[in-house]
């Protein structure tokens, strides 16, 4: 009867915290997606563009669960043009200022962040379609879910130069 008790008690020990376990990795990885969404904006000079497209951003982990080592690895856009849109400066300056993890959440990332605009002057809505190519494909890194940030050409209107209609949509591949 004792060996029975014990048993019991031990097999719901374990369970429970099998159970936490899991919970509390789920419960990690809301509290990242939720504030990198409210820390990641759309670039002002990505919306006065019209530019959209799906980038990929690579990042570590560290043993204390900070974030750090913050990369846009696709597409590479060359250094004037990424400064005028504004993508990579949102996403550093965006992921750099997420909670810290946990030390169970150690590794290396590549987090898809979907920048998708919607064009209202010509009625269009503009989701990317550029994907990362397989030569990025890495068993040290693990990909996260793909993250939405949306915009509307409305935005902003009165900071465009020489009129408050937009140019057409282009994607962000064409740089």
């Amino acid at each position: 009867m004792k060996k029975t008790i014990i048993f019991l008690w031990v097999l719901i020990g374990v369970t429970c915290i099998e159970t936490y376990a899991q919970v509390s990795k789920d419960v990690i990885g809301s509290a990242f997606y939720a504030s990198a969404l409210r820390k990641i904006g759309y670039p002002i000079g990505a919306i006065r563009s019209s530019i959209y497209g799906r980038i990929y951003a690579a990042f570590e982990v560290d043993a204390t669960g900070k974030v750090n080592n913050i990369n846009v690895i696709y597409p590479l856009i060359n250094k004037k043009v990424s400064h005028l849109l504004g993508f990579e400066a949102e996403i550093v300056s965006g992921l750099s200022k997420t909670p810290q993890l946990g030390n169970v959440s150690e590794g290396k990332y590549i987090l898809p962040i979907a920048f998708v605009y919607k064009n209202i002057y010509y009625g269009e809505e503009n989701y990317p379609t550029n994907r990362i190519t397989e030569d990025y494909f890495s068993k040290e890194y693990q990909f996260l879910k793909e993250i939405q940030i949306t915009a509307r050409s409305d935005q902003y209107r009165m900071l465009r130069p020489y009129s408050s209609i937009p140019p057409m949509s282009r994607q962000i591949v064409e740089y």
